[in-house]
């Protein structure tokens, strides 16, 4: 398993924590009228935390795995694949916050390097693929 796999990988599983974890202080009472007093929309992180943080990574860990395996190939560019990773988790984080405390700069900011981790991502996977 390569380094980019791994590092996509655990940082899906700590999203998951994460999600799971913001999913269970919604179940209080006192915890979820915390977060709610924040002025946000935690429901809102918490769905981008698990489906951004957890499904998505791990999705981009296992094609990170399973590309070069089955085009017999190898990663295009793992300095690609680094970056779109920061890009990635750096605008998850921002969005989150920004869903948290219902910042538009920060929701605006967060989608668009998620936006950009994707495209960045895509071309990467495609262009590492043998297309016969």
């Amino acid at each position: 398993m390569n380094s980019l796999t791994k590092v996509n990988l655990l940082l899906s599983f700590l999203y998951l924590l994460l999600g799971s974890l913001l999913g269970f202080m919604l179940g209080y009472k006192q915890t979820a009228s915390f977060l709610f007093s924040m002025g946000g929309s935690p429901t809102l992180a918490h769905a981008h935390l698990q489906l951004v943080g957890f499904v998505t990574q791990m999705i981009v860990g296992v094609t990170y795995h399973i590309v070069p395996m089955l085009s017999r190939g190898k990663i295009n560019s793992f300095k690609l694949g680094y970056l779109h990773t920061a890009l990635l988790n750096a605008g998850l984080l921002i969005q989150v916050w920004g869903f948290l405390t219902d910042r538009i700069l920060f929701k605006s900011f967060g989608s668009l390097l998620l936006f950009a981790s994707i495209v960045m991502y895509l071309f990467n996977i495609l262009k590492s693929m043998k297309w016969r």
